[in-house]
């Protein structure tokens, strides 16, 4: 059986100059791909939880979501059913308003990634919220501090988590440069109560960490299926059973150690070794955009999914990840170099 990786919240967690324990309000501004599954997670720790989106039919969706996780959770043995009862009694659904959150201690921003948008939010938070709340922003791209006043800068954190964000452990962490609130720091004294396993980033870079990794490795990707060297099926294959595990334990950066530093700079010095042109618009993924096949939600993309709906998908998707994430904990929540 999996086992529970579930807690009570702390009370001798602090944030700006507050307690954060129990009694900790949590608002979640949007209720798409991230929201419902960060209240799902502050939820299964005994906080309250508002979650909070402008579209009513998205809310009613994203609660719907929540529900469906949480007794996934419990179908897999993660948490009793009466566990998962109780997480979903302390999340509420609102329309976003001043009301909403004006007694929050943490709002947490997950919004489309829109600039405008975002500064609305902000502005809008920070007018109605008490003078220590804090708001997390989960953009996976933008320097959201250039999108408030300076009087407010030292009471917003980049919280960035990752899909699906009840199951994936890393949150990225960033303050604003310059800042000597202790708030990023309380900010991953809190995702590690939840479980979570922060990274903290010393500055800002456009997509943060693993969306820059990730944005290089599809450019080769796309280049070698392009070029005629592997199909797609094929090259999953290939990352599974290869690079996928030995990320596991090793990384990036503690593989070169094992390869050899000596061969690893020779490899990159190899002119035969012709790096893939940077495209913004490969023709295998504008292809599929072109032609509908956008993904899970149409039922295809590099992959048919026959008839099963875009919920039967995430669902199948969850349950491999919670056994894989309970399968090798000590490198997944607190991983160190071996």
């Amino acid at each position: 059986m999996l086992a529970d990786t579930s807690s009570s919240s702390s009370s001798r967690l602090t944030l700006s100059g507050q307690n954060f324990g129990p009694d900790a309000h949590i608002v979640v501004i949007g209720a798409g791909v991230m929201g419902p599954g960060i209240a799902h997670t502050f939820a299964m720790h005994g906080y309250r939880v508002t979650l909070c989106d402008v579209q009513d039919a998205m809310l009613q969706k994203g609660m719907a979501s929540l529900k469906e996780s949480l007794e996934l959770r419990a179908n897999l043995g993660l948490c009793t059913r009466e566990q998962a009862a109780d997480a979903l009694s302390r999340v509420s659904a609102s329309p976003m308003t001043p009301n909403a959150y004006a007694d929050a201690t943490l709002v947490i921003e997950a919004v489309t990634e829109n600039e405008n948008i975002k500064r609305t939010v902000f502005a809008e938070v920070f007018e109605a919220c008490g003078p220590r709340t804090v708001i997390w922003s989960n953009t996976s791209t933008l320097n959201v501090f250039k999108l408030v006043e300076p009087d407010v800068l030292d009471r917003l954190v980049v919280a960035h988590w990752f899909a699906p964000p009840h199951i994936l452990p890393l949150v990225e962490v960033l303050g604003p440069e310059d800042s000597n609130s202790p708030v990023r720091d309380e900010t991953a004294s809190i995702l590690k109560s939840l479980g979570k396993t922060p990274v903290l980033l010393d500055s800002f870079a456009p997509g943060f960490v693993i969306n820059r990794l990730l944005r290089a490795l599809g450019r080769e990707a796309f280049y070698l299926i392009e070029s005629g060297v592997i199909s797609v099926e094929a090259l999953d294959v290939a990352v599974r059973a290869s690079l996928a595990p030995r990320m596991q334990i090793l990384g990036v950066m503690q593989r070169y150690d094992y390869t050899g530093l000596g061969l690893s700079l020779r490899n990159l010095q190899d002119p035969a070794m012709v790096d893939a042109p940077v495209d913004r618009a490969p023709r295998l993924l504008t292809e599929r955009v072109e032609q509908g096949a956008v993904g899970i939600a149409e039922g295809r993309g590099f992959y048919d999914y026959g008839n099963r709906t875009p919920g039967e998908l995430q669902e199948a998707r969850d349950e491999e990840l919670w056994k894989v994430v309970n399968s090798m904990p000590e490198h997944i929540f607190d991983p160190k170099p071996i």
